[in-house]
């Protein structure tokens, strides 16, 4: 089994820190809605700060352990985990972000309760091995997907590129 662990001190800030100040965001935007006072902005505000306090508490959507192994993969936070034996995963969707560390993780169908991850692999414990292992693992489950398909097809052209080089080189001689 290979543990990949998010920074203490950096999941502490970004997000332990930051959802600790959303409950507290959440909690004012509430009581200003029993008041009545600008429903829209504060139930905008409610919702937002709810959704991260949700996303880091209950679905545990940024987790500060990933774990794999042959047989599955785990992502676990406060104590909690969501385990995922390969067998059982049927859809596997990473999308990498512009930063090209940060990664949307989707297994089998993602719901509000788990399935959804946020794997920022820059400040995992061999973040680069993650971020490589996560998005090779999609083209493994879903061979004839669109990510799969366009690999398979940078390859090709690599080939290609490759042969018509050698052939041009070869002629000149």
């Amino acid at each position: 089994m290979h543990t990949y662990k998010y920074d203490p001190k950096v999941f502490f800030v970004k997000i332990t820190v930051t959802a600790g100040f959303c409950v507290l965001i959440f909690a004012y935007a509430i009581l200003h809605l029993v008041m009545g006072d600008m429903p829209i902005l504060w139930g905008a505000t409610a919702i937002v700060s709810g959704y991260f306090v949700w996303e880091s508490f209950v679905s545990i959507a940024n987790p500060s352990k990933v774990e794999v192994n042959d047989s599955g993969i785990i992502f676990s936070a406060y104590g909690r985990e969501h385990r995922y034996n390969w067998e059982e995963v049927r859809r596997f969707k990473c999308k990498p972000l512009a930063s090209g560390t940060k990664m949307f993780v989707r297994i089998n169908e993602a719901g509000i309760f788990r399935g959804r991850y946020w794997v920022n692999c820059y400040y995992y414990s061999d973040g680069e091995e993650l971020f490589k292992f996560l998005y090779n693992k999609e083209i493994e489950i879903d061979p004839e997907g669109l990510k799969a398909r366009a690999v398979k097809s940078s390859q090709n052209a690599k080939n290609l590129k490759t042969r018509k080089i050698q052939k041009n080189t070869a002629k000149r001689k």
